[in-house]
């Protein structure tokens, strides 16, 4: 009567295919560091199981019967493919390959980010990282979908299922043209953008909305000369001398070649805080890890 349930073991496995290539129960035994004794167990216990024998023994010879010959080939496959997975698991524990998804907003995305994933590659090549580049109110719904993995943003509210450090602390500054007259100076009042013409991010912005809670506190009310939907062509505005424009200070430090200029904003100084993110119960994979400490590491670096 067949067995319906087969009770084979890795070692048993790896015994068999020891002995099969090594032609040699004691030769086997060296090669896998155990007594011949427990190499010949192993491979008893491995034909109980499968109710056949694997082996043709004499005082002379060891040969494979035609079972064994069939079992060998599909053995050497079997555990071929297992040392590999276990190689690619080990691979990827180790941080030496993996997958990373990162989503943030389209000004961190042209600014700090790429600069961030170009160090991260120098030190983990192996490991493929993506980037999503959308509003916070499409990256939130991607973080809890699993879309991506880490979040980078300014958050309004921290729900309670994400788990957040503060990554990067920047001044809001005025950004003008190397030849505007308070590009010289130290610092700017937000009472003296007024007198300005200022392109401005389209309301719904969360840049837009802290400009005009600045305004709005100080009884005043900006009317901006443009209004964009991008930073990228606030800056394009700004260097063509159609305007200034209210940016947090990273915004200039990643586009230097556009020949522009960072001056503090004060009265009041406003502070713009960008978060990095990820859910509290979805475990990170090792990439992941690594990566989110990266960032933590780069932005102190800056």
């Amino acid at each position: 009567m067949k067995k319906e349930n087969r009770n084979i073991s890795l070692k048993q496995m790896r015994a068999f295919v020891a002995v099969a290539q090594a032609g040699s129960f004691t030769r086997a035994a060296e090669q896998m560091f155990i007594t011949q004794s427990a190499l010949s167990s192993l491979v008893r216990n491995l034909e109980a199981e499968l109710d056949l024998r694997v082996f043709d023994r004499t005082t002379r010879r060891l040969e494979l019967t035609d079972a064994g010959r069939e079992l060998r080939q599909s053995l050497e496959q079997l555990l071929g493919d297992l040392d590999r997975i276990t190689t690619d698991l080990q691979d990827v524990t180790a941080i030496r390959r993996g997958r990373v998804r990162i989503g943030t907003t389209p000004l961190l995305a042209s600014t700090f980010i790429p600069a961030a994933i170009q160090a991260f590659r120098q030190d983990h090549p192996e490991i493929t990282v993506r980037v999503l580049d959308d509003p916070v109110a499409a990256l939130m719904p991607a973080l809890y979908e699993g879309d991506i993995d880490l979040m980078v943003a300014t958050l309004e509210s921290e729900p309670a299922e994400l788990s957040s450090t503060v990554l990067l602390s920047d001044r809001m500054v005025l950004v003008c043209d190397a030849a505007h007259p308070l590009a010289g100076r130290s610092e700017v009042g937000w009472a003296e953008l007024l007198a300005e013409p200022v392109i401005a991010l389209r309301k719904g912005s969360g840049l837009r909305a802290i400009t005009d809670q600045v305004f709005q506190a100080m009884g005043a009310e900006m009317l901006p000369a443009q209004e964009v939907s991008h930073v990228s062509t606030a800056l394009s505005m700004v260097a063509s001398r159609m305007g200034v424009s209210v940016l947090p200070a990273y915004s200039v430090r990643y586009n230097e070649g556009l020949g522009l200029r960072a001056v503090a904003l004060e009265a009041p100084v406003v502070q713009r805080h960008v978060r990095l993110a990820m859910l509290r119960q979805r475990t990170p994979s090792a990439a992941s890890q690594a990566m989110h400490d990266h960032l933590m590491a780069f932005a102190r670096g800056i």
